[in-house]
């Protein structure tokens, strides 16, 4: 789920009992910061506050965990849209680049 106040800024949440929170313009392959809920088996809820400084996450008997984000993965740069806008350039590019590639390899396989 997108950050209600960062442009580049999401939280997602798996079958491990794991929160991730993901700044798409500083990696878009390694999440900025990571937390584990011991005792659950799997979230599968995540919930950002209005105001994007905590979030919210669930499990699937009703148990909810609250986590603070720090004001400096939070609160937007002034920059943040442009960079955003140049990280979803980037990522546009290596896609349709993997994309070439996987079509050249079926060609060469056929």
């Amino acid at each position: 789920m997108w950050s209600p106040v960062h442009p580049a800024l999401f939280a997602c949440v798996d079958g491990m009992g794991r929160l991730d929170l993901w700044n798409l313009n500083n990696d878009t392959e390694v999440p900025t910061a990571s937390a584990t809920v011991e005792g659950t088996s799997a979230l599968n809820r995540v919930r950002w506050a209005s105001t994007g400084r905590e979030v919210a996450v669930g499990d699937s008997e009703g148990h909810v965990w609250v986590y603070d984000v720090s004001e400096q993965l939070a609160v937007p740069h002034s920059d943040e849209w442009a960079c955003f806008a140049r990280t979803l350039v980037e990522i546009r590019a290596n896609r349709a680049d993997a994309e070439e590639g996987s079509v050249v390899e079926l060609s060469a396989q056929l």
